[in-house]
């Protein structure tokens, strides 16, 4: 009998030595799974600039996973909600619970079949964490194994975190904080218990209990899981009569879906970050895509089915909205993003053009010709027109700018060197899309014949918002502001924002009551390009920048829709919200500021000693340089203006709008002066063009005489020559005694 009993007792320990290496020493023998290693890998979360989300990505697996939640973070009713659906006597167990092995076994032995599992869920967790495999009884020995190995190294709370932030909750969502912001768009910390056991009720089988599919399986569950937590204690009466009574409401949540046109713009550019927090304000956001949608639809019956618009905080260049078309979801095109498809702009550039002039010395009451005028291209004769096909006579820098003529503003770019000079500013304002050579844009460039990006022309014009200052766009919040570059004089920059602010300065084209006339002083410029496929308005306070565009992507012609009528509400509609929820200010009176009258016909200025004038303005000078006072000289007898000779046939004609304000000055009274060429005028030689080898040479009055030390001047036709070479040459003109002389840069 001692002999048996001694040998029951060998047998006896070596059993337990077993037990006991099998569950203390096996286990560190089986490596747990590498991905528990390493955190899972996230789609990019784009956040609002007020960090609330606009979009969640799907990682490179198709699934929508929970940012990192730690035990703490977890709501109690879920963790109770979990335990009492997978695994109730959690803790208590070491990875295994033999008694839910022992129940299992009973209950699938007596159904003949397998109707039910006995894994915890330190087991589930091994199991999600190991990547698919063949279920076969080896590979569920080596996860029984891994599980105690798991729980050897990791606490409860590390491993119960880790499962929830892992697990599949069905319709790419993976872990519970995904899970609670798809199914009911809130964040953990708002969930009610029913809604908990409602969550826990889906990993069990989430292809199968789909509630967007079909929702009573789901609830069926959830109300089991319900009563097993006020049986375990975990809910008490009255908790559990209000779960379970309380009705669940779904409501699907994708991950966000706001400002996806800008969201695709960073996407394109691979930022690669788990979460990136944006420049868009979210209520901004969605009041600027309420406006383009309802301005399109009542523009449907004028052919106008797109419209894009960008808001650009001045001080930080930070994006507050872009929206890129009126519906990202429509299709005929919703995913394009007009806002960075390049679009002829039409108009929209000439601002910059004078602001080139006046940096060259011009000043508001400058005079342009708006008279006909033609240029050698290498595509033959350009010959601008205005967008009403009238011409304007005598025309201030104001006036040809607010009224946006094409004849005087590629005039106004001839008169400072041309194309080179215009192509180099926008450049240097970050319009990537002029690739071209100046040459190939030629005059036309500042009337809009080159394609231009919505948000970067917007960027541009809160460089003159800046006062000159350039700060690149941006729409990543954390993105260090820079300093600003001064890309053109502070003076020059006030002069464009009180002109484009001007009602009165626009008058003659867009009316007294146009939707640039806001009730606060902000700066607007429109552009139309050719056969009204693109209209586009642009404009600034002190603070805030915004551009539309309007069109049709397909580029089919609108009905007539100029950019004052198509873009132009849309613009007024986002100012408008601008004012009612932030302080919009102006700009003050810069120091050395001075104001005069001048006469709009001739630019003179007006003093006590001028004639009466029978038309003057205001007009703001800086430092000193006034124009040159008004003499009797300058009028008639009757108060006309007296205009040189090539205004002839304009005063002649249907286009002159001063009627009997204007004459012409009989020969000979004429003092010098030098049409053309203009001073500082930049000419480029072609050989293949006989036409640019000579420049011709024009002054009041036409029997002026002309020399240069430099240049060979002749006279053919009665008209004054010089045959150009490379080189900078002083051209001069000569009549009686007076002498006047202008310079020009040849290159080849």
């Amino acid at each position: 009998m001692t002999r048996l009993r001694q040998r029951l007792f060998r047998i006896v320990l070596i059993a337990t030595g077993l037990v006991l290496l099998a569950w203390y020493g096996l286990p560190w023998l089986v490596p747990l799974p590498e991905a528990l290693e390493h955190p899972l890998e996230q789609g990019t979360r784009y956040l609002a600039s007020d960090g609330s989300q606009l979009r969640h990505l799907l990682n490179e697996e198709g699934a929508r996973v929970s940012l990192p939640v730690s035990y703490e973070q977890l709501p109690p009713p879920l963790i109770h909600a979990t335990l009492a659906a997978e695994d109730t006597r959690f803790f208590q167990h070491g990875g295994l619970d033999p008694a839910a092995i022992a129940r299992s076994a009973w209950m699938n032995a007596r159904a003949v079949r397998v109707r039910s599992g006995a894994s915890t869920i330190t087991q589930q967790l091994v199991k999600i964490s190991g990547g698919p495999g063949r279920r076969t009884l080896g590979v569920k020995i080596l996860e029984a194994m891994k599980a105690r190995h798991l729980e050897m190294r990791w606490s409860k709370k590390q491993i119960l975190a880790a499962y929830l932030n892992r697990v599949g909750y069905g319709n790419l969502c993976t872990g519970c904080e995904a899970a609670a912001e798809g199914c009911f768009h809130k964040p953990l910390c708002d969930l009610t218990p029913a809604e908990c056991a409602f969550l826990a009720a889906l990993p069990q089988a989430p292809g199968r209990l789909n509630p967007f599919r079909e929702a009573g399986p789901v609830l069926k569950r959830q109300q089991w899981v319900l009563a097993r937590m006020h049986e375990l204690g975990w809910l008490d009466d009255e908790g559990f009569i209000i779960a379970v009574a309380q009705p669940i409401t779904l409501q699907r949540y994708r991950g966000g879906f706001i400002a996806p046109h800008a969201i695709d713009l960073l996407n394109k550019n691979a930022v690669a970050q788990p979460v990136v927090r944006t420049t868009i304000e979210p209520r901004l956001q969605a009041q600027v895509e309420m406006i383009i949608a309802r301005r399109l639809e009542g523009l449907r019956s004028k052919r106008v089915e797109h419209a894009a618009a960008v808001v650009i905080d001045n001080a930080t260049g930070h994006v507050l909205a872009l929206a890129g078309s009126r519906d990202y979801f429509a299709t005929d095109g919703g995913q394009i993003n007009g806002a960075w498809v390049p679009h002829s702009p039409g108009s929209a550039l000439k601002p910059f053009t004078y602001a080139l002039a006046f940096e060259h010395g011009a000043t508001p009451a400058t005079i342009v010709e708006d008279l006909p005028i033609e240029f050698q291209t290498d595509t033959g004769l350009y010959r601008p027109e205005n967008y009403d096909h009238k011409l304007y006579g005598p025309m201030t820098y104001r006036y040809a700018l607010g009224n946006s003529l094409n004849i005087s503003a590629v005039r106004v770019l001839r008169s400072i060197g041309g194309a080179p000079a215009l192509l180099d500013e926008l450049r240097a304002q970050g319009l990537t899309t002029l690739t071209e050579s100046a040459d190939h844009y030629g005059l036309g460039l500042t009337i809009g014949n080159a394609p231009v990006r919505l948000l970067e022309l917007a960027n541009a014009y809160a460089t003159l918002a800046r006062l000159g200052l350039y700060q690149p766009w941006t729409l990543l919040a954390d993105e260090a502001a820079r300093p600003g570059q001064r890309l053109i004089d502070e003076h020059s920059a006030w002069w464009i924002a009180d002109i484009l602010s001007d009602n009165q300065a626009r008058a003659i084209t867009f009316g007294l009551r146009s939707p640039l006339r806001l009730p606060f002083r902000v700066a607007a410029k429109t552009g139309t390009s050719t056969s009204y496929r693109d209209n586009w308005t642009l404009g600034y306070t002190p603070e805030f920048t915004v551009g539309v565009w309007a069109g049709n992507f397909e580029g089919k012609p609108m009905e007539n829709i100029s950019g004052v009528t198509g873009a132009g509400p849309i613009f007024r509609d986002i100012f408008l919200y601008l004012q009612q929820h932030h302080t919009l200010t102006w700009y003050d009176e810069p120091e050395g500021l001075q104001r005069a009258r001048i006469d709009p016909r001739n630019g003179r200025r007006l003093t006590a000693q001028s004639p009466a004038a029978r038309l003057s303005r205001e007009e703001v000078f800086f430092g000193g340089a006034l124009p040159q006072a008004a003499t009797s000289s300058d009028y008639d007898n009757a108060g006309r203006a007296l205009l040189a000779p090539e205004y002839s046939k304009w005063i002649a004609g249907r286009d002159n709008w001063l009627g009997d304000l204007v004459a012409i000055r009989r020969a000979g009274a004429s003092p010098l002066r030098i049409i053309n060429p203009v001073n500082g005028l930049t000419i480029r030689l072609d050989p293949d063009l006989p036409a640019s080898q000579r420049l011709l040479l024009q002054a009041t009055p036409a029997d002026a005489s002309w020399s240069s030390e430099t240049l060979k001047i002749k006279r053919e036709g009665g008209q004054w020559y010089a045959d150009l070479s490379p080189g900078r040459h002083v051209i001069n003109a000569k009549s009686g005694d007076e002498t006047q002389g202008v310079t020009v840069v040849v290159g080849k």
